[in-house]
């Protein structure tokens, strides 16, 4: 616990204090900060979508979605097919336009709210301030630039609570298990970027298929990871990952649980454990379409261009709440000075 709050003065930064209040005011988010990263209410939603003016796209054939998502009414919805889906869908204008049939032919499991105005600002200023405390970060010694495969077999398990920043430079296209051992109070901030620097945007395309994905052993689950990217992709292929608990489908309690009604379990395909924080293309702020892409964890992104189908699913990991949201809010903005005035109180 020492080692924890000891790193708290070199990674909580003023704004990272500023976003976590705002997060806290906003009803029903619970405010994340892993490996010193406010993430505010992201991660209480499978997707974030904070543009999708050129396409939103989200289509069947899917074995099925958990999770609620967020999406701001500029988006040019679409859909077609079957898409199995328990949660709710927020956006902050007046309609779900074509996602509204999602809704609608998933009756008893999902449900949508319109006009959620301040939702969706938070979230938008939850995931700004996100990719700019995690580009503030220095790459910790001996990731400044890294292969992605050698990432496999890693082990940082030895009861102590660190936080790696890696910087993942080549070997974008994963179609491996990529292993990594640690302790729950761990945390792996993984920045896919060919030239590792986020200032001109994240380049290169991290794509997962047939089968590859990074699989959380020891004390790790997908909440222990942050993944920043530009754009990603996907294939199917391979198998599912099943060491440690993995999810293997759109099942509810965060995987554990029954199939929710329409789901079926995973067979293959590329994963995205953890949170996928993207921009899309830094050129043009397109994604790929993706096939078979399988998110674990949760995808919020800035992208003005997505298009999921064809075996694309997905099932949100809520991360344990944390009591040191509060201590790290407190040690952000000094905690003698909070002391003190408690004394004159």
């Amino acid at each position: 616990m020492q080692n924890k709050f000891r790193l708290i003065p070199s990674t909580l930064t003023k704004a990272a204090c500023i976003a976590l209040l705002t997060s806290l005011s906003q009803p029903g988010a619970h405010a994340a900060v892993i490996g010193g990263v406010n993430l505010g209410g992201l991660t209480d939603n499978l997707f974030v979508f904070v543009n999708g003016s050129e396409d939103a796209n989200w289509q069947g054939a899917s074995k099925g979605f958990v999770g609620d998502v967020s999406v701001k009414g500029t988006a040019a919805f679409r859909t077609s097919g079957t898409v199995p889906y328990a949660g709710t869908v927020y956006t902050d204008g007046p309609s779900l336009g074509a996602w509204q049939n999602i809704v609608n032919a998933n009756v008893g499991q999902a449900s949508a709210s319109l006009n959620q105005v301040a939702r969706l600002n938070g979230l938008s200023a939850s995931l700004t301030s996100a990719f700019t405390q995690i580009n503030a970060l220095p790459a910790s010694p001996g990731f400044s630039s890294t292969l992605s495969t050698s990432l496999n077999g890693l082990n940082t398990q030895n009861g102590i609570a660190e936080t790696f920043v890696i910087n993942v430079t080549s070997g974008l296209s994963v179609s491996s298990q990529i292993n990594i051992t640690g302790d729950a109070s761990d945390a792996f901030i993984l920045r896919w970027d060919t030239d590792a620097n986020g200032a001109n945007g994240y380049q290169g395309q991290a794509k997962f298929q047939s089968g590859g994905a990074i699989v959380p052993l020891g004390g790790l689950s997908a909440a222990n990871f942050i993944n920043v990217a530009g754009d990603i992709n996907s294939s199917g292929g391979g198998s599912n990952p099943t060491a440690n608990g993995y999810p293997q489908g759109p099942r509810f309690n965060q995987g554990t649980g029954s199939l929710i009604n329409g789901g079926t379990d995973w067979n293959g395909g590329g994963f995205f454990t953890g949170y996928w924080l993207t921009t899309g293309d830094p050129s043009t702020g397109d994604t790929s379409p993706l096939s078979n892409a399988i998110f674990v964890g949760g995808w919020y992104s800035t992208t003005d261009k997505f298009s999921m189908t064809s075996g694309t699913s997905g099932i949100n990991i809520v991360p344990v709440p944390e009591p040191q949201a509060v201590t790290l809010l407190l040690a952000g903005l000094g905690v003698l000075g909070f002391r003190r005035f408690r004394q004159k109180s």
